[in-house]
């Protein structure tokens, strides 16, 4: 499904959406929009997981997103660009009142703000340096003043990349559903392991991450 063909359908069908969506995830889809990264197609997936998972089973609009082809032809869809579109749903996810005062979103309830402190890079600044924030493989934490944080252990320190076996690792465990719980598991103690996971990234302890990540699944 094309980013253009998910916005359309949405477009034409919001009015009928919105009444099923919380603030939590209007807020989420906000966020994609804003920043779909280098993978369009995939950010339209995951817009159209969260709408489905949304509206009740049986109702029209899953049919029409699983149907882009359909839409697409002759629709908004075709006929304006992703970036118009993109403006147009974020004005109706988030009214302009709410985006000028509230942060999109901030962490939940019973958050670890501890997990604040750890060493990080601000979305901002990663994206300034060439990076995409919005990798749904990164974990990003974001305070309680809207700004996102990402902790700096996931991070190569001479590319700035992301290492592939955190990449990996946030994958298996679900970072970008999970963002607090996963820093959790990177930054607190670790039984299975007797460490914390982030302090073992780069030294032969870390060949056990995988092994960890996947027995904490295991006891899921």
């Amino acid at each position: 499904m094309a980013l253009a063909d998910l916005l359309g359908i949405l477009w034409e069908q919001w009015d009928e959406v919105q009444q099923y969506l919380d603030e939590p995830t209007r807020a989420r889809i906000q966020e994609l929009l804003d920043a779909p990264g280098a993978d369009p197609e995939r950010t339209a997936r995951r817009i159209a997981r969260l709408v489905n998972t949304a509206v009740p089973e049986g109702h029209p609009i899953r049919a029409a997103l699983d149907d882009s082809v359909r839409y697409s032809r002759g629709s908004a869809a075709a006929r304006i660009s992703p970036d118009d579109l993109a403006r147009r749903m974020r004005a109706l996810v988030v009214p302009a009142a709410v985006q000028a005062s509230d942060p999109p979103v901030t962490p939940p309830a019973d958050a670890d703000d501890w997990l604040l402190d750890a060493d990080h890079v601000t979305a901002a600044d990663y994206r300034a340096d060439g990076h995409d924030p919005a990798d749904p493989d990164l974990i990003r934490l974001t305070d309680r003043q809207g700004t996102v944080r990402l902790p700096s252990f996931q991070f190569d320190g001479a590319s700035g990349r992301p290492l592939p076996l955190v990449v990996a690792v946030n994958r298996l465990l679900d970072a970008d559903d999970d963002p607090w719980g996963v820093a959790d598991w990177w930054l607190g103690a670790n039984a299975w392991l007797n460490a914390v996971p982030a302090r073992l990234l780069g030294t032969p302890g870390e060949r056990s991450l995988l092994a960890a990540a996947r027995a904490e699944i295991a006891e899921w």
